[in-house]
């Protein structure tokens, strides 16, 4: 009885994955013969069958610019960018759909933090993590050097070396901690109406502080059932429904 049942499980796990994998191809071939809308039924069945990859993810965005839907378009190349943060397609395809949202905000990051940004996307947190354990073993190395050294030159090398390496691979992990944190965090939202009313408070009858358009970018705050506060990259607040975002 067990052999059949897993006999049947993997009769089942095969057939789901070519069936996936038939969806994708026949997405892309609907992307490629310009048949967007199609292509965007394709991804999204793609995605609900289980199938999650960066690799979809950016194609979904891709044939949601070219539908001329922009907000969904920068959502979806933000969820690729979470599972592949170095992939230079993905980054090159958010920042032009990002020139075509009508909200401009004033504040950028000041050169520190695009510094720090730089440093902590060059790996994702997977790859962070191997650099740590790479690093942790030349640490181990150099202070074998430390303990096996015929000559006091190379004891000091290997102290050197050591604390070189100790540091960044404490560095290695603090990263690798943050990014890790960032993927995982659900506070992310792309606002996918073409304009949204922001309140007051979380009610139709608060008072309308200003219009946010589509494919702007903001930090959830606070909710209710309904409602999502949330602070936009310029500090403005304020409550949305929340049928009008997307959690990245």
């Amino acid at each position: 009885m067990k052999v059949k049942s897993y006999f049947l499980f993997i009769v089942l796990l095969i057939a789901s994955i070519y069936t996936q994998a038939n969806t994708f191809t026949q997405a892309n071939e609907a992307y490629n013969h310009h048949q967007y809308a199609q292509a965007i039924t394709l991804y999204t069945q793609c995605v609900n069958q289980g199938y999650h990859d960066a690799d979809l993810y950016y194609n979904l965005g891709n044939a949601y610019y070219k539908n001329d839907q922009i907000g969904l378009a920068i959502l979806w190349y933000e969820r690729a960018l979470r599972l592949n943060p170095t992939n230079e397609d993905i980054i090159h395809n958010l920042a032009f759909a990002n020139e075509h949202i009508i909200d401009k905000t004033d504040n950028q990051p000041l050169l520190i933090q695009k510094w720090a940004n730089g440093i902590l996307h060059l790996f994702s947190a997977n790859g962070w993590a191997v650099c740590s354990i790479i690093l942790s073993l030349l640490t181990c190395l150099c202070i074998l050097l430390i303990l096996i050294g015929k000559s006091s030159s190379w004891r000091m090398q290997g102290l050197i070396l050591s604390i070189v390496f100790g540091i960044l691979m404490a560095t290695s992990i603090v990263l690798a901690c943050i990014s890790n944190r960032q993927s995982q965090a659900r506070n992310k939202i792309i606002v996918t109406a073409m304009s949204v009313v922001v309140k007051s408070t979380p009610d139709n009858s608060g008072t309308d502080l200003f219009t946010v358009h589509e494919g702007i970018k903001a930090t959830i705050t606070d909710h209710t059932a309904e409602w999502i506060e949330v602070k936009f990259p310029n500090d403005e607040k304020g409550w949305i429904k929340a049928e009008n975002a997307e959690i990245i």
